[in-house]
C-alpha cells in the first residue's frame, strides 16, 4: 500500500467473512494487511448496508423499518398542519428514500422479511392519505398513491440496472456479469436484436445462489415484454416498466420474480 500512497487506517477498517449457514467451515479471525491486523466481524457496514456474515440481511432490515418508523412518528406529529402534497414529499425523503436504497440487494429474501418493509410504506401510505387502519391498503397504493409494493420495487430496480447496463451507462464490472443471448447459425441473422434475452445462468443453490445478480438479472430481463427491453431512453423505459408491473401487481399479469 505504501507504494501507492495509501494508508490503513486499523480504527476505521474491517473485514468480514462471508460463509453459508447451511455449510460449517472455519471462521476466519482476522487477516493480515501490511504490518496491521485486522479482526474479522458479524456485521460490517458499506455505503449505508449492513452485511451480515450469513447475508440474511436481518440486521439491515431492521435498521431500515428502525429509521423509517422514527421518521414517520415525527411527520405523524405534524401531518395535521401539512396538506397531502407536502407530506408525499416529507415521506418520499425520509422514508421511502430508505426503502428504496440498494433494494436490490434484498431480492430472494423470505417474505417474512419483505414483509417488515411492506408494513412500513403500507404505514407511509396511511400517514399521507390520512386511511384509517380497518380500510383496505391495495387501494391506496394503486388509486391513490399509484406506488408499487416492495417485492415489485426491488424488481424494478434491478430491471433498471441491466437496461443500464445494456446501454453502456453501468459500470463495467456489472455489465460483464450479463451475457446477450446469440441464436445459432441456423436461425435467420437479421431477427437478432441487441436487447433481446440475455443468457441464463442455472443457480448451484437457491438460498444463495438465486439471489445473485448473474441468476436474477438473466430471469428478470427475459420476462419482461420485448417492447420495455427494446426501448432505447431510460425515461421511456422506467414509464414502460412501471406500468407493466403495475399491471402485473394489480391485475394480475404473468411475470417471474
Amino acid at each position: 500500500m505504501a507504494n501507492i500512497f495509501l494508508v490503513l487506517n486499523d480504527n476505521r477498517t474491517e473485514v468480514i467473512h462471508l460463509s453459508s449457514r447451511f455449510v460449517k467451515s472455519p471462521q476466519i479471525t482476522s487477516i493480515a494487511a501490511g504490518e496491521s491486523t485486522v479482526t474479522s466481524v458479524h456485521y460490517l457496514r458499506d455505503l449505508g448496508v449492513i452485511f451480515d456474515r450469513h447475508l440474511t440481511m436481518t440486521r439491515h432490515i431492521n435498521n431500515i423499518c428502525r429509521g423509517a418508523t422514527f421518521a414517520l412518528n415525527r411527520i405523524g406529529r405534524l401531518r395535521k398542519y401539512w396538506d397531502q402534497v407536502t407530506t408525499d414529499k416529507l415521506v418520499q425523503a425520509f422514508v421511502m428514500s430508505r426503502l428504496d436504497n440498494c433494494n436490490s440487494l434484498l431480492y430472494g429474501l423470505p417474505e417474512k422479511d419483505i414483509a417488515k418493509l411492506q408494513r412500513i410504506q403500507n404505514m407511509a401510505a396511511r400517514l399521507i392519505t390520512l386511511t384509517k387502519k380497518r380500510d383496505h391498503i391495495t387501494s391506496i397504493l394503486r388509486d391513490h398513491l399509484h406506488w408499487l409494493p416492495i417485492q415489485r420495487r426491488i424488481a424494478f430496480k434491478i430491471l433498471l440496472l441491466i437496461h443500464k447496463s445494456l446501454q453502456g451507462s453501468a459500470p463495467t464490472y456489472i455489465s460483464d456479469l450479463l451475457t446477450r443471448y446469440i441464436p445459432p447459425r441456423g436461425l435467420r441473422a437479421g431477427n437478432v436484436r441487441p436487447t433481446s434475452n440475455l443468457v441464463p445462468v442455472r443457480a448451484r443453490a437457491q438460498t444463495y445462489g438465486a439471489r445473485s445478480f448473474v441468476v436474477a438479472a438473466p430471469m428478470l430481463w427475459n420476462a419482461t415484454p420485448f417492447n420495455i427491453r427494446a426501448s432505447q431512453s431510460t425515461e421511456l423505459f422506467k414509464k414502460l416498466l412501471k406500468t407493466f408491473l403495475f399491471k402485473v401487481t394489480y391485475e394480475g399479469l404473468d411475470f417471474a420474480t
